[in-house]
């Protein structure tokens, strides 16, 4: 019965809205239509400034609600600086827009012969309050979103950020009345711009040959163009001032200056504003698609140039060439028999951060102690927790461990953000390429070629030793000493699926398992330790996808290690299971207990999930990718869970057949805590969303350390040290 009278309710409300629709129709007369019409015609030539007005009004928005995981950090700034210049940088987007709809719609009429916008052109004529408009929605956000990063400073930065803006649209417009050619009296700037105007009509006239409608009139430029000219000229100054200022350097982050992410992004609004903004008005008179042409352009550039993103190889004579003796080399760490082995599952800083945490935590006194870290034989880890184990390794001594006066500064450094960095690259070298330009980087930043090497020179920044590179080679001579444990950074081989184990020590060849060792792909060479955690945290887009500098048979791409296994647990389980083995062969000291913890940085999932109602549409265009995220964690945790029973299954059946001593082998998952554990980090609708980006907010930083807090004294890490102190008695 509700089924039936919720369709005769659809059906009343669809014939409402046709006949509603209908009679609006039939009573409009031939002046609406010919208003739609001519309306028509001008968001077509309009699409380029009405795509970017639409973007600077609704990527706050987007960032908050519909994609915070991915962007809502770009909107938290660190200092009224940052602030004052980003909300600038929004409204110089703004006047980019605004400039280009001012051509389209003031010269369209003689360029293509439609019929003039009278009732929009006073409107045009407001820019500048038309520009702090589009600016409006980006400096609410960061405005709001700043508030628990900088508290009050960011009032200060929202006065510098209006009194720049306003100082920056009185210049402007003050620079384009002066140049005015019929405003000035000034004999000195009546030539200076009339040489100029007749040069800019020049080139227009060479390139457009006998079409240049809409460009020149009465002999000169309009006014429209010479005022965007003028606009792009300066600009072009500031983003050369803002490439070399802001270069990354392998610095620490409170020693170098660096320009907010989200600035950079207003700079690529602004440019691109005014770059496909004419180009469009320009080609539009043939009816020719910009986009298609410059697609095919980028093609060509790209196979003519032989563009691609690479990673640099160093030479490496002393590279293994033969598998490694793990055993032996584990022997050397073992403790009472004991080995401990850690996988660290991928999802951006927030898995850094967290990584860097648990392992820290895990060896204070008040819970394992060092013994649990000089027990660890292996780290197999992806992408984002790559990146904390990169920082927890580097601090070792030659103890065996990190110095507890160590602990925070890796967790610091784990969490230190590096989006800015991201910025920079995309802003520049990679905008170069994408504009069909790719010799510039080779020229200009030969360095730091691509966001991709921004990254690590960043990252390198936050190392122990800044100014002189650990590589793999490196941490070899480390390992065979015993000195720290056995790193595999996993990564995927983009063009057969493959994983890429990127360690120092040799794992041998498997083509069952579907493996390449990097010792055995690139024999003779060596990586640097940013550089190797950078390829298993090619998180996309963040950072590009790339393959070796050298050109060698295995011309391979590399990407993020997610994509095979997010959790590390397959090499680990495959390393243990050979390990074993060998152990078990062994006539001297054998592995008596197994330890293997699995550092998740997000909550354990659980089956009162919040169901979503009224969210048709949402679902039906982004919930095959919502799922895709979702399912990820309960399907590697399932799988984890089912390999484990199968390695105990095993090694207690060996045990039995060789009567020997069983080998006791335990599993411990570590999650970020959940709302029971710490309710403080969720919302009303019990949740909490980390960043997968490359920046962490002052609170969110300050939530990976409560989060151990929460969690170090009770559930699975009481019991961790139940079994470590008390069963297994090691000290």
């Amino acid at each position: 019965m509700k089924q039936t009278i919720s369709a005769i309710r659809s059906i009343i409300l669809w014939l409402a809205i046709v006949v509603v629709v209908a009679t609006g129709l039939r009573l409009s007369g031939d002046t609406f239509w010919q208003y739609i019409f001519v309306f028509g015609q001008y968001v077509f030539f309009l699409r380029s400034p009405l795509f970017m007005a639409a973007l600077l009004l609704a990527l706050p928005t987007i960032a908050e609600f519909i994609l915070p995981s991915m962007l809502k950090n770009l909107f938290v700034l660190r200092g009224k600086w940052q602030m004052a210049f980003t909300i600038l940088g929004a409204t110089v987007a703004g006047m980019s827009v605004v400039l280009v709809a001012a051509i389209i719609i003031e010269n369209a009429p003689a360029r293509f012969g439609v019929e003039a916008l009278t009732e929009i052109s006073p409107l045009i004529s407001q820019s500048c309050l038309l520009a702090m408009f589009l600016a409006l929605p980006t400096t609410f956000a960061v405005t709001d979103l700043s508030a628990e990063e900088i508290g009050n400073k960011r009032w200060q930065g929202l006065f510098l950020g209006i009194s720049f803006s306003s100082i920056f649209l009185f210049l402007f417009d003050w620079t384009r009345n002066f140049l005015a050619i019929n405003n000035s009296s000034n004999p000195f700037v009546v030539d200076l711009v009339s040489g100029l105007n007749r040069s800019l009509v020049d080139v227009i006239s060479w390139l457009g040959i006998k079409h240049t409608k809409g460009y020149i009139y009465s002999g000169k430029l309009t006014d429209e163009h010479f005022d965007a000219f003028i606009f792009f000229f300066l600009l072009l100054i500031v983003y050369l001032l803002i490439f070399q200022i802001f270069k990354p350097t392998s610095k620490p982050s409170n020693k170098k200056p660096e320009a907010a992410a989200l600035l950079y992004v207003m700079l690529l609004i602004s440019i691109t504003t005014l770059f496909f903004g004419n180009l469009t008005f320009y080609f539009d008179y043939w009816r020719f698609s910009v986009l298609f042409f410059l697609l095919l352009i980028s093609v060509l550039m790209y196979s003519l140039f032989n563009v691609d993103h690479y990673f640099e190889l160093k030479e490496d004579p002393l590279q293994p060439n033969e598998p490694t003796d793990f055993l032996k080399l584990v022997e050397k760490r073992l403790q009472k028999d004991t080995l401990v082995v850690v996988c660290a599952s991928g999802g951006g800083i927030q898995a850094a951060g967290w990584t860097a945490q648990v392992l820290t935590g895990l060896q204070a006194d008040d819970c394992l102690g060092k013994s649990f870290t000089k027990a660890i034989g292996l780290i197999s880890s992806v992408s984002g927790g790559s990146i904390g184990t990169m920082y927890y390794l580097d601090r070792f001594s030659n103890k065996g461990f990190p110095e507890d006066t160590e602990s925070e500064q890796i967790v610091n450094s784990a969490t230190a953000d590096s989006l800015d960095a991201v910025g920079w690259g995309l802003a520049y070298p990679d905008f170069w390429r994408i504009i069909s330009l790719p010799m510039l980087p080779e020229i200009f930043t030969p360095q730091i070629s691509d966001r991709g090497i921004a990254l690590e020179t960043d990252w390198q920044g936050e190392m122990k030793t800044p100014n002189d590179p650990k590589t793999l080679a490196k941490w070899r001579e480390e390992i065979l000493e015993g000195k720290i444990p056995i790193p595999v950074f996993n990564a995927t081989i983009v063009e057969n699926g493959f994983r890429l184990l990127i360690t120092p020590m040799n794992f041998g060849k498997s083509e069952e398992k579907k493996f390449f060792d990097f010792n055995n792909l690139y024999p003779g060479y060596d990586i640097n330790l940013v550089t190797a955690a950078r390829l298993s945290a090619t998180f996309p887009y963040v950072s590009p996808l790339c393959r070796e500098d050298i050109d060698i048979d295995k011309n391979y791409h590399v990407a993020d290690g997610g994509y095979f296994d997010n959790s590390g647990f397959v090499t680990a389980v495959e390393w243990l299971n050979k390990l074993l083995e060998e152990s078990q062969k062994s006539q001297e000291k054998k592995i008596k207990r197994v330890l293997i913890l699995q550092i998740n940085p997000f909550p354990k999932a659980t089956c009162a999930s919040q169901a979503q109602k009224n969210r048709g549409l949402f679902m039906a265009t982004l919930g095959p990718l919502l799922t895709i995220f979702k399912v990820r964690d309960p399907i590697f945790n399932a799988r984890n869970l089912t390999e484990v029973e199968l390695l105990q299954q095993k090694w207690q059946q060996v045990s039995k057949a060789c009567e020997e001593q069983e080998i006791d082998i335990q599993y411990f998952p570590i999650h970020f805590p959940n709302q029971e554990e710490a309710p403080n980090f969720y919302n009303r609708q019990g949740e909490y969303r980390p960043p997968l980006s490359w920046k962490l907010t002052q609170k969110e930083k300050q939530a990976i350390k409560d989060g151990w807090d929460a969690i170090k004294g009770k559930g699975k890490i009481q019991e961790l040290k139940t079994l470590w102190k008390d069963t297994w008695k090691i000290d």
